[in-house]
């Protein structure tokens, strides 16, 4: 019979490591020396978690883990770079840096998780309760850099990467059970984060902006209120700034103002807004120079599109009339100036003919899924893949006709090998026009000559940089010469700057 002594032993992780595995690990490690960033990620998923899982004691468990991240952060950068400026569709060798960066990832989330698990299911939580709270920390930290790298290439994160975030949060932080601590703040921090960034929509945000965005969510989610869902939660005054997350499924949530009346939502969690948003206009009307908790490092016009995402304020117009035509797509400001300067044609018997030398620019085929009065929703077919974010601009051709739509791309969405884009239209009528810049070559920019979406003004996009506010400018379209002034910028991002312009005397 054991004595009580070797069966404490045997309930706490106290016995001596296993020589044996920490050997191996040892072993798995060395291999890595010189290899390269995607051998280092394969090697760690495939090798070296596999013998971290057959340890079994608990503290050597989370020491072995804990050196495997460190790997994985010498190696892990430089893939998910290469993916953040891949081309769209993804080429093979993205998307194979992707599926090896994914499955490191998420292994290591499953790893930190299951000895979460374990400690709670062997009810030592009293005991480990450190190492409960580091574990899940690690593992929501894991699952928010998988998300991540899931839309550096507009796809959707999995159902499975959601519920494994809500299943840590309600292991170490549900709110009917105590009130935060050090120890539990980190998580419920991580998840709040990872909630943020799902609602601002980033398949609706340029890629060179994620990173960006991605910090201020994070410096946001200290905003964030969570909270049991009641009946009374539909009818409060902050319900519009709020969202309903439902821990048994996989996904982010939805807006609560948006479900429809009489939604159960008893046993869901409310996430509450309210101070985010406040912490979002604090930083949009500070004066420069004035301090300001917490302080986003975000242009204005990017916190204002966080502003109203958050808010809810966001609302397709129109509802939408299924089509399958097909159509050419140009995209980039450089290569839509370039095909409507000369370049369009009226027939597609002529399109092919004449486009076949030109190397200005680059045209993809298309499939016309669904459109609106200010939009399209389309499909990749096939040709040439180029950069795209949300942000560019392109222009969309449907074959046989020789109308020219410029648009904006709102939307992106990657799902295995179908790439869509969501379309904005900008104007009806699109000229381009020439700038001078003070130089010996002028600027040439796209002249919108009306905005329905944004009001009654006229617009211009140019490359970032080539015109200031107030400026006055003069230009020549359609045989009339044009006096405008600069107005307020609409978007910018690093291809290209929006902008309103304010009538003068012609």
């Amino acid at each position: 019979m054991e004595s009580p002594l070797q069966l404490l032993r045997d309930l706490l992780p106290f016995r001596h490591p296993d020589s044996t595995t920490a050997a191996a690990f040892r072993g798995g490690l060395m291999t890595l020396t010189g290899q390269s960033p995607l051998e280092v990620v394969n090697n760690l998923s495939t090798k070296v978690l596999p013998i971290i899982a057959s340890q079994g004691n608990l503290h050597m468990r989370f020491k072995l883990l804990e050196e495997a991240r460190q790997e994985a952060e010498k190696a892990l950068p430089a893939l998910e770079q290469h993916l953040a400026q891949a081309a769209l569709p993804l080429p093979q060798s993205a998307a194979k840096a992707a599926l090896h960066a994914d499955n490191l990832l998420k292994g290591m989330a499953q790893a930190y998780t299951a000895l979460a698990r374990s400690i709670v299911e062997h009810h030592h939580n009293s005991a480990l309760g450190h190492l409960l709270h580091r574990s899940a920390q690690r593992a929501a930290a894991m699952l928010s850099r998988r998300q991540l790298l899931a839309y550096r290439a507009y796809a959707s994160p999995s159902a499975a990467s959601w519920q494994m975030l809500h299943t840590l949060y309600q292991l170490t932080c549900n709110p009917q059970d105590k009130p935060l601590n050090g120890e539990t703040a980190p998580i419920e921090h991580e998840y709040l984060g990872a909630l943020l960034f799902a609602y601002v929509e980033p398949n609706k945000l340029p890629r060179g902006e994620l990173d960006m965005i991605h910090t201020c969510t994070r410096q946001l989610a200290a905003y964030a209120v969570i909270g049991q869902a009641t009946p009374e939660s539909q009818s409060s005054k902050s319900a519009d700034y709020c969202f309903f997350v439902r821990p048994d499924e996989g996904n982010p949530g939805y807006p609560l103002a948006r479900l429809p009346a009489g939604t159960a939502i008893n046993g869901g969690l409310i996430i509450d807004c309210s101070q985010v948003l406040a912490a979002l206009d604090r930083n949009l009307s500070r004066l420069p120079g004035t301090p300001v908790q917490p302080e986003l490092d975000a242009p204005p016009a990017v916190l204002q599109t966080l502003r109203v995402a958050i808010g809810g304020k966001s609302a397709r117009r129109f509802s939408r009339t299924k089509f399958k035509p097909r159509a050419d797509l140009i995209g980039g400001l450089d290569e839509v100036i370039t095909f409507l300067d000369g370049n369009t044609f009226s027939r597609r018997s002529l399109d092919a003919a004449c486009r076949h030398d030109s190397r200005a620019f680059k045209s993809s085929e298309w499939s016309l899924v669904d459109e609106s009065p200010d939009g399209f929703r389309i499909r990749f077919i096939k040709g040439d893949k180029w950069n795209i974010g949300a942000g560019s601009v392109v222009a969309l051709q449907p074959r046989e006709s020789s109308r020219i739509h410029v648009c904006l791309v709102r939307r992106i969405a990657s799902a295995q090998s179908r790439l869509e884009l969501g379309l904005q239209l900008l104007s009806p009528q699109v000229s381009i026009i020439s700038l001078p810049n003070g130089g010996d070559h002028a600027t040439h920019a796209l002249f919108l000559h009306s905005l329905p979406a944004y009001g009654k003004f006229s617009g211009l996009i140019v490359p970032p940089g080539k015109v200031k506010s107030g400026q006055q400018i003069s230009f020549s379209t359609l045989g009339r010469t044009l006096h405008r002034q600069i107005g307020k910028c609409i978007e910018v991002n690093e291809g290209l700057e929006f902008v309103a312009l304010d009538p003068l005397p012609d």
